[in-house]
């Protein structure tokens, strides 16, 4: 894929999931933080919208869940030498609550410049890992119209 597609498929990315935790926020899906920040509560949508047969009710897309499920995002790490470090995230779990905190964690990634600086870092992962992240946010993108 293009670097200009990537692009775009970013954006679209972000542009969903900023709906989300709008969204998410209008209805009180959100935990009070510290200082008066929120915290939004995607484990609440998990289990009251998305539920624990979220692989079957995802139909054609569950392929896109299973991706992210089997081979989650990432995350950056403190190493031994206090450098920042990616580390693997554990596959084992399968729950909604996983998917979509791997979901989050792919927002975060992008957002915070960990997988673009200035150029893709791994372009096809990132695409694959987007893609799939998309697809499952559109499927229950009806939720945001009610």
């Amino acid at each position: 894929m293009a670097h200009s597609e990537l692009d775009h498929l970013a954006f679209r990315f972000f542009k969903l999931f900023a709906q989300y935790e709008s969204t998410l926020k209008e209805r009180e899906h959100f935990q009070p933080g510290k200082n008066g920040t929120i915290n939004v509560d995607w484990d609440r949508f998990a289990n009251e919208v998305v539920g624990p047969n979220f692989i079957v009710n995802l139909g054609d897309n569950s392929s896109a869940a299973e991706y992210i499920l089997e081979s989650p995002p990432m995350k950056q790490s403190i190493g031994d030498d206090g450098r920042i470090v990616w580390k693997e995230v554990p596959n084992t779990e399968r729950s909604a609550q996983i998917l979509f905190a791997h979901i989050c964690r792919m927002r975060n990634n992008l957002f915070h410049g960990a997988k673009f600086n200035g150029t893709w870092f791994d372009p096809d992962r990132s695409t694959a890992l987007l893609e799939c992240g998309l697809m499952i946010l559109e499927h229950y993108g009806k939720w945001l119209q009610h």
